[in-house]
């Protein structure tokens, strides 16, 4: 165990690198010493890993029922999806349209509030469609977003339930009486009813012979 003149010695060590190292961002810098009896100040030397942090996320957002034609609950499941190489913090999805939530489900695999890689979260949202929806009769979209420290660009997606309108009435005339046998008035009573799902604007009942 002499290391003679010229001669070189060769060593390996190991080091797990963990998710905590990838998080943290920092490089992994190892510092190697060497002594000798004859050499008694270390000599050393750096050797240095650097960490690629990549957060990313994708979020999911689907709707029940995705057609109405009358006013009803909307019910939003909302899936997000750590698919970097990063934890993530401070999970903030919103959805501004909505009744109720985005409330979380479920998904925190050790309910420590950090996404961790791989995890999915689940999250949940109502809105409550109203006549005035079936009166505009246009499509109800919803936009999720999701932040987080680490993904400070929304990540988005939309979730949208189709109207179906069906404007409809009936119309029912009657008289009194309904025989004579001499000059008089004739009353007529006539009955609209609105058989749709929208609401009807400017009805306009005509008798050109009253």
């Amino acid at each position: 165990d002499i290391m003679e003149v010229d001669e070189t010695w060769t060593y390996t060590a190991t080091y797990e690198a963990t998710q905590a190292d990838i998080d943290n961002g920092s490089d992994i810098v190892h510092t190697a010493s060497v002594t000798t009896t004859e050499v008694t100040t270390a000599v050393t030397d750096d050797a240095t890993t650097t960490i690629t942090q990549s957060p990313t996320l994708t979020i999911v957002n689907t709707v029940a029922p995705t057609d109405i034609a009358a006013p009803q609950t909307l019910t939003y499941t909302i899936v997000v999806d750590n698919t970097g190489n990063t934890s993530l913090t401070n999970v903030a999805v919103v959805d501004p349209q909505a009744t109720t939530g985005p409330a979380y489900v479920s998904g925190d695999s050790n309910s420590n509030d950090i996404m961790e890689v791989d995890e999915t979260w689940t999250y949940t949202a109502t809105y409550e469609a109203t006549q005035a929806d079936i009166d505009n009769g246009s499509d109800i979209v919803h936009t999720a977003s999701v932040t987080t420290t680490e993904v400070t660009t929304a990540v988005t997606d939309d979730a949208t339930t189709t109207i179906t309108q069906s404007p409809t009435l009936t119309i029912v005339n009657t008289v009194a009486p309904t025989d004579i046998a001499a000059p008089q008035t004739l009353t007529y009573t006539i009955v609209v009813d609105n058989t749709g799902n929208t609401s009807l604007t400017n009805v306009a009942v005509v008798d050109p012979q009253a």
